[in-house]
């Protein structure tokens, strides 16, 4: 049993001891001068805000006071053996004291004068175990306007001041002021007598109305879990008590999770219970964590899943794509035969994307940052999105005048875009116009302020607007929930827009939605503009490809698909090839050709002890006019760059590549 359940069954003992006292007394007693002397006040606390807010609460209502501050042990023990004390305020939690320290104290040096808690720091389980050991009452700091009440019953006797409250009175102060909500309900019918002020913060209605309307507890509970809260409230009548998590359905709609306990009160002489008494906690945001861990660890094993396959499926997609590209390349295939080849490129991108958003949901990929010309990206990104989405979908490009420079990963920019075009061709039932805008947004709004990129004075801005279906209000908060889809089954894994959503966070910026159903959406994505010159791009672009021809690639692939696809577009391209299988198989060949060997072309993973980092190294180490493109799932260049002992950058092409992709990697880099 957890600290707080101790608590609460301490509490809801009390409770369902002093039932008639509670019932009778819902309302706080009016403060009023007690004495024509000001009452003399040790108040402990730590901070000067806090102190002054003590004090104005406590006269608000026309008690005269006389206030003594003390902000730690020693004066606060000093103060004690002066004297002239009629009344303690103590925060519970002091630097270097505690609660049930000061308390001692005061009942070792004050015995008689009664001590109010009056902090924010204590617990349910404090504050309950403070009153047991003598404490008069408690007050939370967050509901100050019942402090002078307070004071008028802890001091208040006839002819005199009194240092404590009836124990009914106590814990009736302890169930107004604790968060949870304290009830008493009639056996049988479960009508409720008595519910503390907590309520209205957590059910969002007065607890008065609910006892007025002669409503049964708990009241608006969802449907689904009515059945559960019936049945564990029928351990009642067998006198039991009993535990039950259900929902309930705020006035404003929303929904709130809650942790109920209750007790039956047993009868005086005997015989069948006539009230039951309990304690029902706000447990919202405990669900909310769990709900979240749940999500991470799911990612985290669909993660662990794509970094298991991630390697060998690009395999096969760097063959199946490749030699598509190939093939429609040679041009003149009858039309049927180049609209088949077409549909198999576009299935092998889309398979590209899954294992790429899986992986970036893991976090596998690092950024790899370049300065960018975002009309010049989204002019080319735009080409692969309409052979992506098709001849249906019309893809309508608007540059900015201003031609904004960003610095982003271009690979993650193209993953980012292509979620929300796939989304956005589903939207439109494959048939509309898509559209995607370039512009600027002056750093001036609130949004822009709370962004750790505000230093900048501009944001680049990319409109992303089709003339689909629209997402209804329902569904707006979700959209970017891991795995959270409307979809059907077969049809989205729901981690489009919550990768999105991460990219952009990643590169300091934000993503805004706005849509109508039955029009459209525009998802308006924001990035922090960048004074820097930009840098050549990483996307693979329309340019053609000069031809080398007299360059020695030594290609290194441990996949004889692949290796036979990049040893054919190399040499018809004019390249020399020699190839090896593993590392201990490129070794033998370079101890053969080392002399002749211009560029090494290796996977940087590898059967046997040597990766293709490693490899790069030691025949770098031997050869430095040596030129290195390593081809990896997964890992961008800085990636690479970590796991390289001296730190040093190498050219990586990712998986899968296409055939201009891999001829264009290997002539930037021996021209280099």
């Amino acid at each position: 049993m957890t600290k707080t359940n101790t608590a609460q069954s301490l509490v809801a003992s009390s409770i369902s001891e002093h039932t008639d006292t509670l019932i009778q007394q819902t309302e706080a007693c009016q403060s009023s001068q007690m004495n024509r002397d000001p009452l003399r006040v040790l108040n402990l606390e730590a901070d000067p805000g806090d102190h002054e807010l003590i004090r104005r609460h406590a006269v608000s209502t026309g008690l005269s006071v006389n206030f003594i501050r003390v902000a730690n042990r020693a004066e606060y023990e000093a103060a004690l053996k002066r004297g002239d004390i009629d009344l303690i305020l103590a925060d519970h939690c002091i630097p270097g004291y505690d609660g049930i320290a000061a308390l001692e104290s005061a009942q070792s040096l004050r015995p008689g004068v009664p001590y109010i808690i009056v902090s924010d720091s204590a617990g349910d389980d404090q504050a309950a175990e403070c009153i047991r050991r003598g404490a008069s009452d408690f007050v939370h700091k967050d509901r100050l306007e019942r402090l002078p009440a307070a004071i008028a019953r802890a001091t208040q006797k006839p002819g005199g001041r009194q240092p404590s409250l009836e124990a009914g009175e106590e814990f009736r102060e302890i169930a107004e002021n604790i968060r949870d909500v304290f009830w008493v309900c009639e056996a049988g019918t479960g009508r409720a007598l008595y519910v503390s002020p907590a309520y209205e913060a957590i059910w969002g209605k007065q607890p008065d109305a609910l006892i007025s309307e002669q409503s049964v507890w708990p009241e608006a509970v969802v449907e689904e879990d009515r059945e559960a809260v019936l049945k564990a409230r029928g351990k009642l009548d067998a006198g039991a008590p009993y535990q039950v998590e259900y929902r309930i359905q705020r006035p404003d709609k929303s929904v709130r999770w809650i942790e109920e306990r209750g007790f039956p009160v047993p009868a005086k002489g005997g015989g069948r219970s006539a009230r039951t008494v309990g304690v029902a906690a706000d447990i919202t945001e405990r669900k909310l964590m769990e709900a979240d861990r749940l999500q991470r660890q799911k990612a985290e094993l669909v993660g662990k899943l794509a970094a298991g396959i991630a390697h060998d499926f690009n395999n096969l997609l760097t063959i199946i794509s490749g030699n598509v590209l190939m093939l429609l390349d040679k041009g003149s295939l009858p039309p049927e035969v180049s609209e088949a080849l077409k549909a198999v490129f576009t299935a092998s991108r889309q398979a590209t994307d899954l294992v790429r958003q899986l992986l970036l949901f893991r976090r596998r990929r690092s950024l790899t940052l370049e300065v960018i010309d975002l009309n010049t990206e989204i002019d080319l990104i735009a080409g692969e999105l309409r052979l992506l989405l098709g001849e249906t979908i019309v893809v309508e490009i608007q540059p900015s005048p201003d031609s904004p420079r960003v610095s982003a990963d271009v690979g993650m920019l193209e993953q980012l875009l292509t979620n929300l075009a796939i989304n956005a061709r589903d939207a439109m039932a494959r048939s509309g116009r898509l559209t995607i805008a370039v512009g600027l947004r002056p750093c001036g709004g609130e949004r822009a302020r709370e962004q750790r990129s505000a230093r900048v004075e501009d944001y680049a801005c990319l409109t992303v607007r089709d003339t689909g279906c629209g997402i209804p209000a329902p569904i707006l908060p979700r959209i970017f929930e891991p795995f959270f889809t409307t979809k059907e089954e077969g049809r989205g894994t729901g981690l489009g827009l919550a990768i999105g959503q991460d990219i952009v966070k990643r590169h300091d910026g934000w993503i805004e939605v706005e849509t109508e159903v039955g029009v459209g959406t525009e998802f308006r994505i924001y990035l922090p503009l960048t004074r820097s010159e930009t840098t050549t791009s990483s996307l693979p672009d329309q340019r053609p490809v000069p031809r080398t021809g007299k360059a020695t690639v030594l290609l290194v692939e441990d996949e004889s698909g692949v290796r036979e696809f990049a040893a054919t577009v190399l040499q018809q391209d004019g390249y020399r090839l020699l190839q090896a299988k593993s590392a201990d198989s490129a070794l033998e060949v370079w101890r053969r050709h080392s002399a002749r060997v211009d560029l090494l072309l290796a996977d940087v993973v590898l059967p046997g002890d040597f990766s293709g980092l490693q490899l790069s190294t030691k025949l770098q180490a031997e050869k430095p006019a040596l030129k290195v493109i390593l081809t990896t799932t997964g890992y961008g260049n800085a990636a690479i760059a970590q796991q390289s002992a001296d730190g040093a950058s190498h050219f990586v092409l990712l998986k899968p590549y296409t055939p201009r992709s891999l001829l264009r990697a290997v002539h930037d880099v021996l021209a280099r």
